[in-house]
């Protein structure tokens, strides 16, 4: 795996994760969330529009780069 591929998967780890632990940190009894991919992939795309389409500081691949290639 090249070096860069590496990035862009640590990126995208490091959303889903910073995602993951903003959904249990605001809520008091965390024990009781279970881990649901369609809500950490809702608030991405939200973030995603907020930091691309509002403020206008990155780019998708910036933020969440596209690893499919």
């Amino acid at each position: 795996m090249k070096i860069d591929e590496q990035m862009k998967i640590n990126q995208r780890n490091f959303v889903i994760d910073e995602i993951w632990d903003l959904i249990v940190n605001l809520y008091p009894a965390r024990d009781v969330i279970k881990y649901d991919e369609k809500i950490i992939v809702r608030i991405k795309d939200v973030l995603l529009n907020y930091y691309i389409n509002e403020l206008k500081v990155c780019t998708i691949d910036d933020f969440y780069p596209d690893i499919s290639n």
